[in-house]
């Protein structure tokens, strides 16, 4: 029983470092989005990430307990939208459980039937091709069909636990720069 009680404590205390060492990488902040049964419904996500560019594939990582997710899954195609630094409240608002993610912004159905941001940075409607299990969230990974970009390079970040605009002035090189 004690060895039980220990484990258990020595879990949550690894879980706690663990969530604060990623916190210190910072990372972008999007509204996926799906409209199952015609309605709306998005999840603010920071766990984005190209997946592959041959194909063009992405993926995020919902949580398994997401209701949302399991309405927005049954369309097996969602969108993404970039947020930029002036969708903060947006972004505080939307995060919130139970919250109207549409609520205060434009939007529109892209031409794949995906509910997209007309301010979003960038824009993607993707077809699920695969999702996995792991842990308490589940990978997703989506085929990007169709891409808007706006000129706008102005991005939300998220950071030990908070929003942030990207500093862009304190840059060394560009990547592939001398």
């Amino acid at each position: 029983m004690a060895r039980g009680a220990s484990t258990r404590a020595i879990e949550r205390l690894i879980a706690g470092a663990f969530r604060t060492a990623l916190g210190r990488f910072p990372t972008g902040v999007a509204l996926v989005t799906a409209a199952p049964g015609g309605e709306p419904a998005g999840l603010i996500v920071n766990s984005l990430t190209s997946v592959s560019l041959e194909p063009p594939l992405l993926s995020f990582c919902p949580s398994r307990s997401s209701l949302t997710w399991a309405r927005m899954r049954r369309t097996q195609r969602f969108g993404v939208n970039v947020l930029a630094r002036r969708h903060e409240g947006f972004a505080r608002r939307a995060s919130q459980r139970g919250a109207d993610r549409f609520a205060g912004v434009d939007w529109e159905l892209g031409p794949g039937g995906a509910p997209l941001l007309t301010d979003a940075l960038a824009a993607l409607e993707c077809d699920t091709v695969a999702e996995h299990a792991a842990g308490d969230h589940w990978i997703v990974v989506g085929r990007v069909e169709n891409i808007r970009i706006s000129p706008v390079d102005d991005p939300l970040v998220f950071f030990v636990g908070a929003f942030f605009g990207a500093d862009r002035g304190r840059s060394v090189s560009p990547i592939g720069g001398v």
